[in-house]
């Protein structure tokens, strides 16, 4: 709170600290009933808030396989994160698929390799400090060998075509790090996450070396293209996972947390970030079992 709360009325002024006061016909102590009054309206409004999301974290019934799903779901906010995966898919669907589209089709294909390797390599600094932070030195050489053997081509080469890129990120550190996944997250654009990873996206915004050393714009297109590449990687794949799964949301939210485990385990060569709405990269597999969930 300010040291001063200043109340102006028809040319009046009470200051709060030290009760200092130039009246002008109005009882300075109603003005500051009025004060005290607004902080608790705050205060209940807070509290109202608060219940409303407690209450959408609750099981609808107090049937035990119910709890039972409920809690293996990890996915307290699951009203709230439908909500926004609808809005995620519209975008999808709106803007992100047709220029993945036209991007997969009418882009030249001798024109991808040196497009998708600037990409990749403007990652590798950050996969080199969280290489680093889990103890993997032997990820963290590879990393940084493959920035800079790539530097003289300006990053358009892949310089280490027999090794899989590492992509570290700051949820898969956390995770190295002891730290539970914790509730499923469904954030706007980004697409699925967790609790755990959504911490871990807003340190790399700050620990970024690229970031830190490039313009926004540089940082958003960036961002933008690598999203638009790994999305035409898997158009066809999340066709059919619309298309034959029971609940596509669940769906989504199994095959993130598989994709996920496999990436903190360095199972998995595919990159961190998802694409919006989907988080589905070019080499997981659909499994039966994921579609019918």
């Amino acid at each position: 709170m300010h040291d001063e709360v200043v109340v102006l009325c028809a040319g009046c002024v009470v200051g709060h600290s030290g009760l200092r006061s130039r009246t002008c016909g109005v009882d300075e102590r109603y003005m500051l009933k009025t004060i005290t009054n607004l902080k608790t309206s705050r205060l209940l409004f807070a509290a109202l808030l608060m219940g409303t999301l407690s209450a959408c974290a609750i099981p609808v019934n107090d049937n035990k396989d119910t709890r039972a799903e409920f809690k293996e779901a990890n996915d307290p906010f699951e009203p709230a994160n439908r909500v926004i995966f609808s809005v995620n898919v519209a975008v999808d669907q709106l803007i992100l698929q047709p220029t993945a589209v036209t991007y997969r089709d009418l882009f030249p294909n001798e024109l991808k390799p040196p497009v998708e390797n600037f990409i990749t390599n403007l990652l590798m600094p950050l996969s080199f400090l969280h290489s680093l932070l889990q103890g993997d030195l032997e990820r963290a050489d590879q990393a940084a060998t493959r920035f800079f053997t790539a530097l003289p081509t300006l990053l358009l080469a892949n310089t280490m075509p027999d090794k899989t890129p590492v992509f570290e990120d700051g949820g898969q550190t956390l995770a190295v790090w002891g730290f539970e996944e914790g509730p499923y997250v469904m954030l706007p654009l980004l697409g699925p996450s967790s609790v755990r990873d959504t911490v871990g996206t807003i340190g790399d915004f700050f620990l970024d070396p690229v970031g830190r050393l490039t313009d926004t714009p540089v940082r958003v297109g960036r961002a933008g293209s690598k999203v638009v590449v790994a999305r035409s990687k898997n158009v066809d794949q999340v066709r059919d996972l619309q298309r034959n799964s029971l609940d596509y949301y669940a769906a989504v939210r199994s095959l993130y947390r598989q994709q996920r485990k496999a990436q903190v385990r360095n199972g998995d060569g595919t990159d961190v970030q998802p694409a919006p709405t989907l988080g589905l990269e070019e080499g997981l597999d659909i499994k039966e079992t994921a579609l019918s969930k």
